[in-house]
This record gives C-alpha cells, structure tokens and sequence, in this order.
C-alpha cells in the first residue's frame, strides 16, 4: 500500500465483460465486442455501511457499502430490487462475496479477493500452495492463473476501472471425472475459492496505486433478466480508493 493521503478520481467505469467477457482493446470471449458501462462519480473518500457477514440468510438493504477494512476502500450500491435478495456470503479482511439467492440455487454472484497465492494441484488442497508463491503483481496472478491446470482460461484482456489498469481472464474449471469433484482456485488468508466442473468465474485483476486485488463475477445458465439490470448497476456503482 503506498500513499498517505486518499486521492478523488473523477470517474470509475466498470466493463460489461464482467458477464459477457472482454474489455479495454480487444473482443470478448464470446467475439462480442466490449462495452463498456456508464460512468459513475466517485467521492473522495467512499462512505456507507460496513459490509459485514450474515451467513448467506440477511437481505442486504437498499443503501451503500463499504469493504472498510479490505487492502482498499471499496465501495457499491445496492438497488432496491423488487424484489429484494442480494445476501452476503462471507465478509472478511481477505475476501467479500455477495450472491442473489433464488432458494435452494444461488443465481448472480460478484466478489473481491485480496489473493494470495494458487494451489500447485487444484484437485487437492493437501498438496500445498504454488513453491515459491507466486509474485505482487498484476501479471504474476494472471499468469498462474492462466496455467492452472483443471482449468480452460481465455486470453488475458486489458481493462481500466476507474484510475486503475489490470487484466480480465474467464476461467472455466473442466470435467475430470470423480477424482476432482472441485477445483481449487487461489488463497487469500484464511480464504479460498473453488469451482464445481463446467462452472465459468470472469476475474479481472487490479493494481490500485500498487495493491492487487482481484473482482470476479459469475451468473446462471438461465439468466434473469431483472437480476442481471441489478447486477449491472451495482457494477456501475463501484468505487475504489487505496488506503492511505
């Protein structure tokens, strides 16, 4: 973290490849062209409430939050759905993840990780993390990540949020019978992520003034038109500071 003083920056654009894929200079996954989103101010210091843990059971309010405690200060808005149902699903200093449930089936996903490292062999977390771990930067993760083996990855795409540069990849975690029912991503702190086989998450890694952190999203095979226009415009909303 560098800086001791927090900097306004006028805009931050988040792109729609966060569901559709591609972004900044190139075509998407899907050979869509990128689009990006409307802009949205940007405070100088992002206010609202703490982001804290409910377990998956509370609905968030309409209102903004704040990951105060997260590498950054990053903050969204939730929309008053109709009707409402963005829950929490876990809120720690490493990770934040904030699903729409439809009960019993979790639909639209979108989360920050303060990431670590990667696992050497996504089918098996006994096997450790990647020796020696992997590098701070923007690239370094993309790069591991781009490598994973279990894993279909796209080629990394430029993007901008806001002030910050980073890079977009789809990974999509392969079918490799029962001896790998879950597929290991990376570790942040006590954190880790994994997906089921043919799950697709689109990641975009940033280096905000030198922090990394990376966002990812995911949606259903049935999409729902309303959640998703919800999704869009908390996307849209997101502001992002380093530290001081």
């Amino acid at each position: 973290m560098t800086g001791s003083t927090r900097v306004a920056y006028p805009t931050v654009a988040i792109c729609v490849a966060l569901l559709v894929g591609g972004c900044g200079g190139g075509q998407g996954a899907s050979g869509t062209s990128p689009t990006a989103s409307s802009a949205a101010s940007i405070a100088p210091s992002p206010t609202g409430r703490p982001l804290r843990d409910t377990g998956g059971t509370a609905i968030l309010d309409p209102g903004t939050y704040v990951l105060d405690y997260f590498p950054v200060d990053l903050a969204f808005d939730i929309p008053d759905g109709d009707p409402p149902g963005w829950h929490v699903g876990k809120s720690t200093d490493d990770a934040a993840v904030v699903l729409w449930y439809t009960p019993p089936d979790i639909t639209y996903l979108f989360a920050f990780w303060n990431v670590d490292n990667v696992y050497a062999d996504p089918c098996d977390a006994a096997a450790g993390e990647l020796e020696p771990p992997i590098g701070p930067s923007v690239d370094d993760l993309v790069a591991a990540l781009s490598n994973l083996p279990e894993f279909r990855a796209t080629a990394p795409v430029d993007i901008t949020v806001g002030a910050f540069r980073g890079k977009q990849i789809e990974l999509t975690a392969l079918d490799s019978g029962g001896d790998c029912p879950g597929v290991i991503v990376w570790s942040a702190g006590e954190e880790s992520i994994d997906l089921s086989p043919g799950e697709t998450r689109h990641v975009h890694v940033l280096d905000v003034d030198g922090v990394r952190i990376a966002m990812l999203t995911s949606e259903p095979a049935q999409r729902d038109a309303a959640v998703e226009a919800e999704l869009h415009q908390i996307l849209d909303s997101i502001r992002i500071e380093p530290l001081p």
